[in-house]
């Protein structure tokens, strides 16, 4: 059994009949999708990714949109990095401000990852992603270069032109040299104009399952 089959099978517990659950994006909660298949007719779900939507939907599962949501039981997602402090950076799908709705309207709002994206301070490898408003476009790139970051719109790879999140807005990757500020960075970023979201999670997880590639233990954190 895989590691991330081993995460699935810890977090399937958590899922009981009744519940409203989020599901992100990613291989590992596709994974958890189909394992909690046996639940379709007992839970209903909501998440920002295409293509989980269209997985849960071949499935039978009833996926309802979160503007009809206040509250949900439950969230699932992965990430890029996260922290022992109950933050993450995200950034690979460009759906982070809808994902981020998703884990405010969790009760609880777990992240399953591998031992390797735990980390104790946040890498820099990892862009910090800002879904912009196509109108602020060289307000934010300005504002980003004047905090030591180096702003890149993200381009389509299938198509001519720049790539436009599912409510239409730019995706723009800003590289920092240090992530030492970033919560600072993000605060300011965040309250620009035109900024929709940004993909730091400043201390939105509440918990995180955890496995070991080596040993393929599972430890729960937080």
């Amino acid at each position: 059994m895989s590691i991330s089959e081993n995460i699935v099978q810890q977090a399937l517990l958590l899922i009981k009949p009744g519940m409203t659950i989020g599901f992100g994006g990613g291989t590992t909660v596709g994974l958890l999708v189909k394992a909690a298949a046996n639940l379709v007719n007992e839970v209903q779900i909501l998440t920002p990714s295409p293509t989980t939507r269209q997985l849960a939907t071949v499935l039978g599962y009833t996926v309802i949109d979160a503007q009809y949501c206040d509250r949900i039981d439950l969230a699932f997602d992965g990430c890029d990095q996260l922290d022992h402090h109950h933050s993450a950076l995200k950034s690979g799908g460009g759906i982070h401000s809808n994902e981020k709705i998703i884990a405010t309207l969790a009760d609880e709002y777990w992240l399953l990852a591998p031992e390797t994206k735990l980390v104790n301070e946040f890498d820099t490898k990892d862009p910090l992603v800002l879904e912009v408003l196509p109108q602020a476009f060289a307000l934010v790139m300005h504002k980003v270069a004047r905090l030591g970051g180096q702003p890149t719109v993200r381009t389509a790879s299938n198509r001519d032109g720049m790539t436009l999140t599912d409510n239409g807005n730019l995706i723009i990757d800003c590289h920092f040299p240090s992530y030492q500020s970033l919560p600072n960075i993000n605060q300011q970023l965040s309250a620009l104009a035109g900024v929709v979201e940004t993909s730091y999670f400043d201390h939105l997880v509440t918990n995180a399952i955890i496995g070991s590639p080596i040993t393929g233990a599972i430890n729960y954190l937080y």
